[in-house]
């Protein structure tokens, strides 16, 4: 048997924007605890109760009591059911959520969980609202664990309780943030992003997510289920070959700005561990070559990883390349049979 575990907030339900709301809502009718960061990746643990316990470290020096853990979930959950008796509308599943879970529940080879890092009530009560059935799913929620791994180790541990599994062949975790990319890295076990646009799927990549869909409808689901691996979580360094003397313009210039820019709207660039095979196709044989290593993070122009001929995904620097995010340029020669070796100097940024 295999197991699939889901994601509630941006994966089963579209309640990101009000799950938020009602919890910052909540921190400050309680506590009065205004100007929340919602920035929630910047957090140590992206659970209710991992972000509750940074803010009161944050404000007040000490962790919450379980009075206070307890106050805030009601008042939580009241918000929330606020809002469905005047909004309903703003409760619904992601596409195909209620379906795909029904056709799992009764698919011999596959088993599913539930692993959230909203608390227990007021995961049920979205999902209720969302039309979205659990009834026999085991559930893992911020009322099991501070952090994301704990929920979803908790959620393998109920799996295999609730179907008598003792170990499963395969686990697939279905989330929507850049915790779950990590969560899922740390754990070593299969990833499957779910995003709501362009923007959304890029940063999943940029995390190290292999499979990123829109939504659950896709009608070839078991198949990307069969096909999840393990997150490769991505170096913030990319490369891109260039003639030495273009790589000097650039410098006097100010702005590294090659012929693909204005011929293609972009600037090809590869990962480590693509820039060999870049090189042979492309470069073989050529000389006075440089390859510039750059900081992901400082590169001022939109990065986006698309889809090569063969479907491997690249980095692609959509707009001029500012010199500043240009950390080494490292001479790259050709061998005396005109082919590369990958300089010593990448293989401590492997």
């Amino acid at each position: 048997m295999k197991l699939v575990i889901f994601d509630v907030d941006g994966t089963l339900t579209n309640t990101n924007k009000i799950d938020e709301q009602c919890f910052v809502s909540a921190l400050a009718l309680e506590f009065g605890f205004g100007d929340i960061n919602t920035n929630w990746d910047e957090y140590e643990n992206v659970t209710d109760a991992g972000i509750t316990q940074q803010i009161f470290q944050d404000r007040l020096k000490r962790i919450p009591s379980p009075a206070e853990i307890e106050k805030l979930k009601k008042s939580f959950v009241n918000l929330l059911q606020q809002l469905i008796t005047t909004k309903e509308y703003l409760f619904s599943s992601i596409p195909g959520a209620a379906k795909i879970l029904a056709e799992l529940q009764i698919d011999s080879d596959w088993c599913v969980a539930i692993a959230t890092g909203g608390w227990y009530d007021s995961a049920v009560l979205k999902l209720q609202n969302a039309d979205v059935k659990i009834k026999g799913i085991p559930v893992a929620s911020s009322d099991d664990g501070v952090s994301r791994q704990d929920i979803v180790n908790t959620a393998i541990i109920k799996a295999q309780n609730t179907y008598k599994v003792e170990d499963f062949q395969k686990i697939v975790f279905v989330g929507d943030g850049i915790w779950d990319v990590k969560t899922a890295n740390n754990l070593n076990i299969a990833f499957i992003g779910i995003a709501e646009n362009q923007q959304a799927t890029q940063e999943l990549i940029k995390a190290g997510a292999i499979t990123v869909i829109p939504d659950l409808q896709d009608s070839e689901f078991s198949k990307i289920l069969n096909n999840a691996k393990v997150p490769q979580m991505k170096s913030p360094y990319i490369l891109h070959i260039t003639q030495r003397t273009q790589w000097e313009n650039a410098k006097h210039n100010h702005s590294y700005v090659p012929d693909s820019l204005a011929n293609e709207g972009f600037i090809h660039s590869s990962e480590i561990s693509q820039i060999i095979k870049v090189a042979h196709r492309f470069f073989l044989n050529q000389k006075e070559l440089v390859i510039l290593v750059i900081n992901s993070n400082k590169v001022k122009a939109e990065i986006r990883y698309e889809a090569a001929e063969a479907g491997e995904l690249f980095p692609h620097i959509y707009g001029a390349l500012n010199l500043d995010a240009v950390e080494q340029v490292i001479d790259f020669a050709p061998g005396s049979n005109g082919y590369f070796d990958l300089p010593p100097q990448l293989k401590d940024l492997v």
